[in-house]
């Protein structure tokens, strides 16, 4: 444990290659800056075998090395480092020949009381009161844009043919609009009271564990036995990804849990133990999206597939499909068309 501008932070990250994948494309970091801030990462790379440990590992070299200079202003500078983050390994994929090379990011600068966040991707970071996520991160997928825009709702999400389909990621030139990467950082800091915890998660760990799961697995334990808890939980659920969890907490352990809380059969109330518990629990607490406002914010991110397949969406591909529903709907005008004179025809 340490102080940061006066305010005790205790941390740890667990990270483990999964029960699927033969090699980790994970990356994680966490630094003390100069002025006393602390700095906390998880990277998820993509690309395949090298390419995506070389790019998250790159993507955690570079945000230090930016933050180091800019720790006077946590929001620039992170605004800064993963638009620098994201130039270096677009240079890396092309002197090394390796396409699609790319990484998410999430990212937050803890200066005592105050987190301030960036993102790019679908990695997360969870803000935890009491046992509950008060606010967490929200993805930058095709699935989650149609959730926003109500042409999907939460139940098809998880099954829907674009899962795993990354809208920015560091790595790529552009995002799925065509415009620039633009990385999201958010406006204020967030708000950090004793015995908060900050929750940084690879997808492999929020793919198979809800939201309510992890705010309850967090509470009374130190980030030791959170970190581990976390990765532990979705290794039962199968571990189809690597999955990396680094846990921040104000003080030396997170809050209890506030409200009932649901126990193991036969009263075991051993945090180490509770993942056996909550497997079958049920949700309890609102999450706030912190960025733009989600339906989804609550519900459990859809899986990936096992092979990875998480390209960054590219304009051409949404215009094809935007072509192909206009074109499909004037045949059908047209067939009608046809339709309704024969009919006329042969009644006169």
């Amino acid at each position: 444990m340490r102080l940061s501008h006066g305010i005790p932070l205790a941390h740890a990250v667990r990270t483990d290659v999964g029960s699927v994948r033969t090699n980790n494309e994970d990356s994680q970091g966490l630094f003390w800056l100069d002025d006393g801030s602390m700095l906390a990462m998880v990277c998820d790379g993509m690309g395949g075998h090298e390419a995506g440990e070389v790019a998250s590992q790159l993507a955690v070299e570079v945000i230090h090395d930016v933050m180091t200079r800019h720790a006077d202003d946590p929001r620039g500078g992170l605004h800064e480092a993963l638009l620098t983050a994201n130039q270096a390994i677009l240079d890396e994929g092309r002197q090394a020949g390796k396409r699609g090379m790319g990484t998410t990011a999430v990212v937050t600068a803890v200066r005592g009381r105050q987190a301030w966040v960036g993102l790019v991707g679908d990695s997360r970071l969870f803000h935890v009161r009491g046992g509950h996520v008060i606010e967490r991160t929200v993805d930058h997928t095709r699935v989650q844009s149609l959730l926003d825009r109500g042409m999907i709702t939460a139940e098809e999400a998880k099954d829907h043919p674009d899962v795993g389909m990354l809208t920015r990621a560091l790595g790529h030139a552009k995002m799925s609009n065509g415009k620039p990467l633009e990385p999201e950082v958010f406006a204020e800091p967030l708000a950090l009271q004793d015995g908060d915890a900050l929750v940084l998660s690879s997808d492999g760990l929020h793919d198979l564990v809800e939201d309510w799961e992890i705010g309850a697995t967090v509470a009374g334990c130190t980030p030791e036995v959170a970190s581990s808890t976390l990765v532990d939980l979705a290794l039962q659920r199968g571990g189809h990804d690597n999955v990396t969890v680094l846990v921040v907490t104000v003080g030396g352990t997170a809050g209890a849990y506030q409200g009932d809380r649901p126990h193991r059969q036969g009263g075991n109330d051993d945090p180490t133990e509770r993942h056996a518990a909550l497997a079958g629990g049920t949700g309890a607490g609102a999450v706030a999206a912190r960025s733009a406002p989600s339906p989804a914010a609550s519900a459990p991110a859809p899986a990936r597939d096992d092979h990875g397949g998480e390209v960054a969406l590219s304009p051409a591909r949404d215009r094809l499909l935007l072509v192909g529903g206009f074109a499909f709907g004037i045949t059908l005008f047209l067939l009608a068309m046809i339709v309704t004179i024969v009919a006329m025809m042969w009644m006169g």
